[in-house]
């Protein structure tokens, strides 16, 4: 199987502060040392990933063509939507995390070790169905979008906002603790973030807050690089989850978190709430931040059909 498998790499360099070019370099060297043909491409800028994806899967390949994904989560769903938007939407493909929170992949149990990886992909390529989430937004893309982590609004949403405008976030990049900024700016953002009005709805169930502070739809448990905000999400349930946090004090947060990494009884406090569906749909009636896998969208209303797709995973 190693001498008739063909790889393609797709690799951000960048991801994980770099990780994502020691994890390449770990992998050629592999796949030298094992006489496996490969070829790839290193993406140069936000969003090239989507395009070199689509013009990958608009070609026909045979079952032992794989195409291997290096990178973070931001990587990972650069590649998800140019596949979904390409002539083949069900390609497979490979993805050996090298990001900073690499939460889809503690989600789906994946390796970061690229020897362990070429290891599972020489035993078999047979692909796994994978839950993802599904939406269109109107000026956003302006065609339909999948994500493999969450789609969120408010809180999460505005640290995210925070973190990729601070002047602090390059110097830390470059002593490799580009995470820490995510920490800062929660307090920023615990400070700043309103509450807003928000209706969140499925076929069988609505609730309606004023006093809304983190609202996230996702299709996997965890959340900021670990955190397991849903232990009972899972990315094969063919379901998604949008959770609804109301507005929490700093020592409530520090209470909530207690009980998050303890035993997952926050599930229970009374200001948290979700919803399990295959559809959701989420309103807000005052702009908002809101991130899709890390990507930001500037502050507007929201107007959301959130449905559950799939993608082939090769693991």
């Amino acid at each position: 199987m190693s001498n008739k498998m063909k790889l393609h790499l797709l690799v951000n360099e960048t991801a994980g502060n770099g990780q994502g070019k020691k994890s390449f370099a770990s992998l050629v060297k592999l796949l030298v040392d094992a006489d496996i043909n490969f070829s790839f491409q290193k993406s140069t800028y936000a969003g090239e990933l989507i395009k070199l994806a689509q013009d990958y899967s608009n070609q026909k390949h045979n079952a032992e063509d794989v195409l291997l994904i290096i990178g973070g989560d931001g990587s990972l769903n650069e590649v998800l939507n140019g596949i979904k938007r390409s002539a083949n939407p069900e390609t497979p493909f490979a993805y050996l995390p090298a990001g900073t929170g690499n939460d889809f992949a503690r989600a789906a149990e994946l390796t970061t070790d690229p020897e362990k990886l070429l290891q599972n992909l020489q035993k078999s390529l047979v692909p796994k169905q994978i839950d993802c989430g599904k939406f269109q937004l109107a000026g956003y893309q302006d065609q339909p979008s999948y994500f493999a982590n969450s789609f969120g609004i408010g809180f999460d949403a505005s640290v995210n906002h925070f973190s990729n405008h601070s002047k602090l976030k390059e110097v830390l990049n470059k002593l490799h603790e580009g995470k820490l900024i995510y920490g800062a700016n929660i307090l920023r953002a615990l400070r700043s973030q309103d509450t807003f009005s928000i209706e969140v709805r499925s076929a069988n169930k609505k609730i309606q807050f004023d006093d809304a502070f983190l609202v996230t739809t996702t299709n996997q448990p965890y959340f900021g690089g670990g955190f397991p905000l849903l232990p009972s999400a899972s990315l094969t349930s063919h379901r998604i989850d949008t959770i609804v946090v109301e507005k929490f004090s700093i020592p409530k947060l520090l209470k909530l978190l207690y009980h998050l990494l303890k035993d997952g009884s926050h599930i229970n406090d009374p200001q948290f709430h979700y919803i399990e569906a295959k559809e959701i749909i989420v309103k807000t009636k005052q702009k908002e931040f809101a991130q899709v896998d890390g990507e930001e969208i500037n502050q507007r209303t929201f107007n959301l059909k959130l449905r559950v797709s799939h993608f082939n995973l090769l693991k």
